[in-house]
């Protein structure tokens, strides 16, 4: 006896078929939130990939040997470094290798940023530093160049800070102080920010005031400037008036030595102040900011990219120094500052120097107090 029969047989002779499953239907529910899942990740697609391309570095420039202008000015070298070359002799006909003198590398992820802020007119830099950015290690430097530097050149005021307007301002006054920098310096930046005056009291509004240690009483009065400083010791949050007499105050015993010391960590706190958590939800107000009061070849993208990776790196470690010199270098009645030309380089080499080779004293161009005889 079978104790397991054969149901197919007893399908058949019922006259009813196996059975078949009945597919259920997905509800609306469930299709509403496949279909949000699904839109969800294109979503999050395009904005990766759109974020991809938007979101960039700056294309860093390899450096080229300079070609001469005929004018006899001094013109911008960069290092080279030696390679071997294959090329036809012309008496032998035969391949020989030789070497050859070519532009020295830049650096991949490592940036020089030209940050300027000019006077109450708006016509001289008053202010000009650089900022290193190495994004390998996410170290920062900030090099202050003073802003009675004394240069070569056909101005009115031999000083750097007269390059801008003597060039007629703007993109083009901008970029002959670029090459008056790389001229002075031995390399090229590889971007710039104009800062005008009214700009920079309006980041510091916008920022909710920046915290700052006053070194020392701080009073001037100049009516024809429209400018006037009145700031006790001590620290203290400074608003964007306040700021502005802070970075411009230069009546210190060391003048513009001592001013430029004070601008570097002024910029370190208001830079750590927009790249804290509660600084950052102003963006949208900080790029209208930019976007009426700033002069940059810098994009959107670059800001952003730029931003990112400063959020990794330590300010309190940041590198900062102003250019040694001398002052008291007269010509023609003006009192300018002469540069160091080995200590500048000694600075230059160890954090600013872009180039795979070493700036040496043939790649600048430095007016020194000797030379005024």
């Amino acid at each position: 006896m079978k104790l397991f029969g054969n149901h197919g047989g007893a399908y058949a002779a019922s006259g009813r078929g196996p059975r078949r499953r009945r597919r259920r239907r997905m509800t609306g529910v469930q299709r509403g939130t496949l279909l949000l899942l699904a839109s969800t990740a294109i979503l999050i697609g395009t904005v990766t990939a759109v974020l991809r391309d938007f979101v960039k570095p700056m294309d860093i420039q390899q450096p080229q040997l300079p070609v001469s202008d005929g004018t006899g000015e001094p013109v911008f070298t960069p290092p080279t470094t030696v390679e071997m070359e294959t090329q036809i002799d012309e008496d032998s006909g035969q391949e020989v290798q030789v070497e050859v003198q070519v532009p020295a590398s830049h650096k991949e992820g490592f940036y020089n940023i030209l940050i300027c802020g000019t006077d109450n007119a708006g016509t001289c830099t008053d202010t000009i530093m650089i900022a290193r950015l190495d994004v390998t290690d996410h170290s920062l430097a900030l090099l202050s160049v003073p802003r009675d530097t004394l240069i070569y050149g056909n101005y009115t005021v031999p000083k750097i800070n007269s390059v801008y307007a003597g060039a007629g301002g703007g993109v083009a006054g901008i970029e002959a102080l670029e090459a008056k920098l790389a001229e002075t310096l031995g390399f090229q930046v590889d971007g710039y920010v104009l800062i005008q005056l009214e700009a920079f009291i309006e980041l510091v509004d916008l920022a909710g005031g920046v915290e700052f240690n006053i070194p020392e009483r701080l009073y001037y009065s100049d009516p024809s400037q429209d400018l006037y400083i009145d700031l006790q010791p001590g620290l203290q949050t400074l608003d964007g008036v306040q700021a502005m007499g802070l970075v411009r105050y230069r009546g210190y015993d060391m003048a513009d030595i001592a001013r430029t010391g004070v601008q570097q960590d002024f910029i370190k706190a208001l830079a750590a102040k927009y790249l804290s958590f509660t600084t950052l939800s102003k963006l949208p107000e900080l790029a209208q900011v930019l976007q009426e009061n700033v002069i940059t070849d810098l994009s959107l993208g670059n800001m952003v990219y730029f931003g990112q990776e400063l959020l990794q790196c330590d300010f309190n470690a940041m590198f900062t120094h102003t250019l040694e010199g001398e002052g008291q270098a007269y010509v023609d009645g003006q009192d300018c500052y002469a540069l160091y030309p080995e200590a500048m380089l000694e600075v230059v080499n160890a954090y600013f120097n872009p180039y795979d080779a070493e700036i040496t004293l043939d790649n600048v161009t430095v007016r020194t107090k000797e030379s005024l005889g």
